[in-house]
């Protein structure tokens, strides 16, 4: 997605800013709120009179709902209620989703060992990246991560590819690859990157919006989901999710995790194996 988010961890102002998301978020939902549904459909201006009537100034008010897609898990009010996500429902309007799973995705990222691929970044463009998703899709691009994990040959389409899905409005993917196998059979590849912080969550509803659009604009290509997270140890993680659209229905068929090294550079775990044969 086109923005650009922190790593770092929240200033006192900020928490205060996510508390006050949360008087926002909750005022809106129980606006709407009623025990039998499990869609309840809301404008952004909601959102705006919310901020109004608890005296709140928020400039960009998007960045409310992106916060719990993303960054932060719904108020515990209206969890208690269910596992409640947020998804767009056309121009202007979102809708809280009961969903039958969590909102986001809980992987053990570190359950998994990590795969050494010598980086092929030259050293003078890895300077001068950032802590943040365009460059971690600057990494993955360089040492054709996509390429290792997929097992095919993946040409890089656009970042920041956006299309309008019906009854979502605007969907924007992070990435957008199409790979090849052996036989010339094309398969389109959407990119969910996530940043180092430790609030960059992977969501269900993110993952089925990407699901969605290319069913949409390449329904005569297979398809392969991938979400990719730069963990806190510069690892980079990447998941595929099986060909599903709905959230509920999502599930991941593979997760490996990679780590760049320097030739000549000495790799911990290699030094620690060769310790232990001598």
């Amino acid at each position: 997605m086109s923005k650009k988010k922190s790593t770092r961890k929240p200033t006192r102002a900020q928490a205060t800013d996510l508390s006050q998301y949360d008087e926002v978020i909750l005022e809106v939902f129980l606006r709407h709120y009623q025990e039998s549904a499990d869609r309840l459909l809301f404008q952004k201006d909601e959102l705006a009179e919310a901020c109004d009537k608890h005296g709140i100034t928020v400039r960009n008010i998007p960045d409310i709902i992106y916060t719990y897609r993303s960054r932060r898990s719904l108020p515990a009010k209206i969890l208690a209620t269910g596992h409640w996500a947020i998804e767009p429902a056309g121009r202007g309007a979102y809708a809280f989703r009961l969903l039958q799973n969590a909102p986001h995705f809980d992987i053990p990222f570190g359950d998994y060992a990590p795969v050494d691929i010598y980086n092929a970044i030259p050293e003078v463009v890895e300077g001068l990246l950032r802590q943040d998703e365009q460059s971690l899709l600057t990494l993955v691009l360089y040492n054709r991560l996509v390429d290792i994990f997929t097992g095919l040959t993946c040409f890089h389409i656009q970042n920041h590819y956006r299309s309008f899905v019906a009854g979502m409005g605007e969907v924007e993917l992070d990435a957008l690859y199409v790979g090849v196998d052996k036989t010339g059979t094309l398969v389109v590849i959407p990119i969910e990157a996530k940043s180092q912080a430790e609030s960059e969550m992977i969501g269900r509803i993110q993952v089925s919006q990407m699901a969605k659009l290319v069913r949409q604009d390449f329904a005569d290509l297979g398809r392969r989901v991938l979400a990719i997270k730069i963990l806190a140890d510069g690892t980079i993680a990447i998941v595929e999710f099986d060909d599903h659209a709905e959230p509920d229905e999502l599930g991941i068929v593979s997760v490996s995790r990679f780590r760049l090294i320097r030739r000549g550079t000495t790799n911990p775990a290699s030094q620690a194996k060769r310790q232990v044969s001598t």
